[in-house]
């Protein structure tokens, strides 16, 4: 560990049955009366863990003197978007309510939070500024999921990223319902194949338990209605995961609404571009602490 590498602390924010569901509290040294960035990992919802931080958001916390909230949350198919966004909603309460004593008296302010969240962590990050009270300061969402009936995710795709084709007997058992609710999973588990499954499958809203006709979780059908905070939206348009389209037509409707977005429509640049070690994603930051 570097001598810059932020302390990181674990609780649990929320137990469901007796599936505990962690966060971890990465703090700048001697903070004091700190901001607050809540990050989701992506994943589909369906498979991933919360110790997927990238190198650039790690070196945020002393670069911008902030709190870095990294949050597990329930995975579907054996929950729908329904619970997944309970878990955000409940996991943004505990950090408002519960955290400031947890972390020690004035070291972080609860006031100032933004809600970032990378692939369907992005998705998750709009959620929350659909529909959590009172909203975020800003969302940062990163090349992010937005619509799961959109064309891309009913639409089969080839493997992403240039992989090789999902294990399509293999992650039968993850995509039971009847399975036990979890987490997070190691990316060593046959689950870390889901998100391709999911792609060539092209059921994504299906495996969340979304209804044709209810649009609660499309957010492009949700903006006019619910609002949402000032947004940064960062999306390669050679993405071959998350199809750029989605966070054009968000972009494209909070334009229209005059609501404040700034987006970077990065050329030729891929999925998950962010976690190579020389991203700084600086834009991100300014505009996340112009508004904190």
């Amino acid at each position: 560990m570097s001598s810059d590498t932020p302390t990181r602390r674990t609780f649990t924010y929320k137990t469901v049955d007796k599936l505990e569901i962690p966060l971890d509290l990465y703090l700048p040294k001697d903070a004091k009366d700190v901001p607050i960035l809540v990050w989701f990992h992506g994943g589909g919802l369906l498979q991933g863990k919360r110790n997927s931080v990238t190198p650039h958001m790690l070196r945020a916390v002393t670069k911008y003197n902030i709190a870095l909230v990294s949050a597990d949350y329930r995975l579907a198919p054996q929950v729908g978007v329904a619970e997944i966004y309970e878990d955000v909603k409940d996991c943004i309460a505990f950090i408002r309510k519960d955290l400031p004593k947890r972390a020690g008296e004035g070291v972080v302010n609860v006031e100032r939070l933004a809600v970032s969240g990378s692939s369907a962590g992005g998705y998750l990050a709009l959620l929350a500024g659909l529909y959590v009270e009172p909203k975020p300061m800003a969302i940062l969402p990163i090349y992010p999921i937005t619509d799961p009936f959109g064309l891309f995710f009913t639409t089969s795709q080839p493997p992403a990223l240039g992989g090789g084709e999902p294990d399509m007997e293999g992650v039968k058992p993850y995509a039971d319902i009847t399975a036990e609710v979890v987490a997070n999973n190691e990316p060593d588990s046959k689950r870390s194949q889901m998100y391709g499954y999911m792609l060539k499958s092209a059921n994504l809203a299906q495996l969340l338990h979304m209804k044709s006709g209810e649009n609660t979780w499309r957010v492009p059908r949700m903006i006019y209605d619910r609002g949402l905070p000032p947004a940064y939206i960062v999306h390669g348009d050679v993405d071959s995961a998350v199809g750029i389209e989605q966070a054009d037509e968000v972009v494209g409707i909070m334009v229209g609404l005059g609501m404040q977005v700034q987006y970077e429509r990065l050329h030729d640049v891929e999925h998950i571009f962010d976690k190579e070690e020389n991203v700084q994603m600086e834009k991100m930051y300014e505009f996340m602490m112009k508004h904190l």
